[in-house]
C-alpha cells in the first residue's frame, strides 16, 4: 500500500482528473436531452424551475426531498430552462466524485489502481440507475470529499489544520442531508469517528469537548437553518411533514423489493468480494474508517426497504475507493476488480443514441399534443412526464405535481394535502388537457375519478411509448369540455 493524498503530484491529479471527467462524458453522452430517463429526474428538474421562478418546497411544490435538493435543482434551472442542463450537472458532479474517490483510493494504492477505483465507480453509476440526476449523483460529491477531509485530518488532530478540516467535512456532509435525509446516517459515522479519535488523542478535556460540540454543531447546521427559515416565515408545518410525518404515514411498498434486493447483490457482488479481500489488507484507522463506513451507507441502504436500483448509488462511493485495495493480492484482487468493471458493460448499453433520439422524438409529439388540446383549461399530468409542464410553460397546477402523489395509493394523504379533495380541486378547474399512462394505478379514487372525466370530456390525441422496455404508453387527452365549476 502506498500513496498519500498529500503526496499527489499536480501532473498526476491532473492527468486523473482528466481522464475521469472524460469517461464521465463518455459514459453518460448517449443520454444528453433524453426526456425520460427516470420520472424523478425530471420532476426534480421540473421542481428546481418552479422554485427558480419563486415556488417555495413543501408550499407551492411537495414532496419528501429536503429542501437543499430543490435548491440545487434550481440552481441548474436557472442556468437554464432546458433540461440538458441537470443531465451536464451530473456529468460534472459525477466525474468529480469519481475524482475524489481517486484521492480516497490514493491513500491506499498507486496511481494507476486508484484511478481504476474512480472509473469503475463511473461505469457502476449507470448500471445502479445514476447515468442520470438522481440525488446521491450530486451529493455523493460531497460525503466523498467529506471522507477525503476526515482521512487527511487523522495525522493532524491535535493541531489547527487536522481541526479545520474535519469542521469542514462535517459541514460538506450537512450539506448532503439537505439533499436526502439518508444521509444523515454517513454523517453521524464521519462525526463519531472524527469524536472518538479527538479523544483518544487529547483526552476527553473541556478543549476536546468544544471542538466536538463545534463539529456536530456544524454537522447541524444546514438542516437547522433550513427549519428555521420555515418556522419564521410561517410553514412549519409544511416542512414538518415532508421531512418526518410524511416518513411515518407511507407505508413499506410491498411490490418486489425483497426481489429487487437479490438482483442489487447479484450485481454488487464483485464489488462487496473486492472490498472484503481489501479490509483482509488494510490496516489501521483506515481499514476502521472504511469498513464502518461502508457498514453507515448500507444502513442507509436499509433504512428505505424499497430497494431500487438507484438506492444502491451512495453505497458506491466507499466500495470503489476501498475494491483497489483488493489487488495487494494480484490474482484475485484482478478478477474481482475486472468483474466489477465488465459487469455495467455487460447488462447497461453506454452508447444508445437512437434511444434519446426515440425519446425526444416521442416527448416532441407529446408536446405537440398538449399545445393543439389546449381550451383555455390548465394541464395536468396525472400520470405521465412531470417534465411536460416546463416543455410547455406551464405551471404546477398543484404542489403535488409528482404524479406518484396523484395515483399511488402508498402517497395517499402523505402530504399536508388530502389527496381525493385535491384531484377533486384540480378537476373543477375543468382541465383543458390530462396527461396519464396505460397502466394499473393502485389510488382507485382519484383514478375512477380522473379517467372518468377523461371518457366523458376528453379526446385522445396522442399515445407515445416513453419508458424502453416497458409495455407503457403515455397519453394525452385534450380538447376536454368538463363539467361547468358552481
Amino acid at each position: 500500500m502506498k500513496g498519500a493524498v498529500g503526496g499527489i503530484g499536480a501532473r498526476e491529479w491532473t492527468l486523473a482528473a482528466a481522464a475521469l471527467i472524460a469517461l464521465a462524458f463518455l459514459t453518460r453522452v448517449a443520454t444528453f436531452g433524453h426526456p425520460d430517463l427516470h420520472v424523478d429526474e425530471t420532476f426534480y428538474f421540473a421542481s428546481g424551475v418552479e422554485v427558480a421562478k419563486g415556488a417555495i418546497p413543501f408550499v407551492d411544490v411537495w414532496d419528501r426531498k429536503p429542501p437543499g435538493h430543490f435548491l440545487l435543482f434550481a440552481a441548474i434551472a436557472s442556468l437554464s430552462d432546458n433540461y440538458i442542463a441537470y443531465q451536464i450537472a451530473a456529468m460534472l458532479f459525477a466525474g468529480a466524485t469519481a475524482v475524489a474517490v481517486y484521492a480516497l483510493a490514493r491513500n491506499l494504492v498507486s496511481h494507476g489502481q486508484a484511478l481504476a477505483g474512480g472509473a469503475i465507480y463511473l461505469l457502476s453509476l449507470c448500471l445502479f440507475n445514476g447515468q442520470g440526476g438522481q440525488s446521491p449523483v450530486f451529493y455523493n460529491l460531497f460525503m466523498a470529499i467529506a471522507a477525503a477531509m476526515l482521512l487527511a485530518a487523522l495525522p493532524r488532530l491535535d493541531g489547527r489544520r487536522g481541526g479545520i478540516l474535519v469542521a469542514c467535512a462535517m459541514l460538506l456532509a450537512g450539506v448532503a442531508i439537505t439533499i436526502k435525509t439518508t444521509a444523515v446516517f454517513e454523517a453521524l459515522f464521519f462525526g463519531l469517528f472524527a469524536a472518538t479519535f479527538q479523544i483518544r488523542s487529547a483526552g476527553i478535556i473541556r478543549a476536546t469537548v468544544l471542538r466536538v460540540a463545534g463539529w456536530a454543531a456544524l454537522g447541524a447546521a444546514p438542516t437547522a437553518a433550513f427549519a428555521l427559515w420555515y418556522a419564521l416565515h410561517g410553514y412549519w408545518g409544511e416542512y414538518w411533514t415532508a421531512m418526518v410525518l410524511s416518513n411515518l404515514r407511507k407505508p413499506v411498498e410491498d411490490n418486489g423489493g425483497w426481489q429487487r434486493l437479490w438482483v442489487l447483490g447479484l450485481m454488487a457482488l464483485p464489488l462487496l468480494a473486492a472490498c472484503s479481500v481489501a479490509l483482509l489488507k488494510v490496516r489501521g484507522p483506515t481499514r476502521l474508517f472504511f469498513g464502518r463506513w461502508i457498514l453507515a451507507a448500507l444502513v442507509g441502504f436499509f433504512s428505505v426497504p424499497a430497494f431500487y436500483l438507484h438506492y444502491t448509488l451512495p453505497v458506491l462511493v466507499p466500495l470503489c475507493a476501498l475494491a483497489p485495495a483488493a489487488l495487494a493480492r494480484p490474482r484475485t484482487g484482478a478478477f474481482l476488480l475486472g468483474s466489477a468493471a465488465v459487469m455495467p458493460v455487460l447488462f447497461y448499453s453506454f452508447f444508445d443514441f437512437a434511444d434519446t433520439r426515440e425519446a425526444k422524438a416521442a416527448m416532441a409529439r407529446l408536446v405537440d399534443a398538449v399545445e393543439r388540446g389546449r381550451d383555455g383549461g390548465p394541464l395536468l399530468v396525472y400520470d405521465g412526464p412531470p417534465l411536460l409542464y416546463t416543455q410547455t410553460d406551464t405551471r404546477f397546477p398543484t404542489p403535488l405535481a409528482f404524479p406518484n402523489h396523484l395515483h399511488q395509493a402508498s402517497e395517499r394523504n402523505v402530504s399536508h394535502i388530502a389527496t381525493l379533495p385535491e384531484v377533486e380541486r384540480l378537476l373543477a378547474l375543468r382541465p383543458s388537457v390530462i396527461v396519464d399512462r396505460t397502466t394499473a394505478v393502485t389510488n382507485r379514487e382519484t383514478a375512477a375519478l380522473v379517467r372518468a372525466y377523461e371518457r366523458e370530456h376528453c379526446t385522445l390525441l396522442a399515445s407515445e411509448p416513453m419508458m424502453k422496455g416497458w409495455n407503457i404508453e403515455v397519453l394525452v387527452y385534450g380538447h376536454c369540455r368538463g363539467p361547468a365549476t358552481k
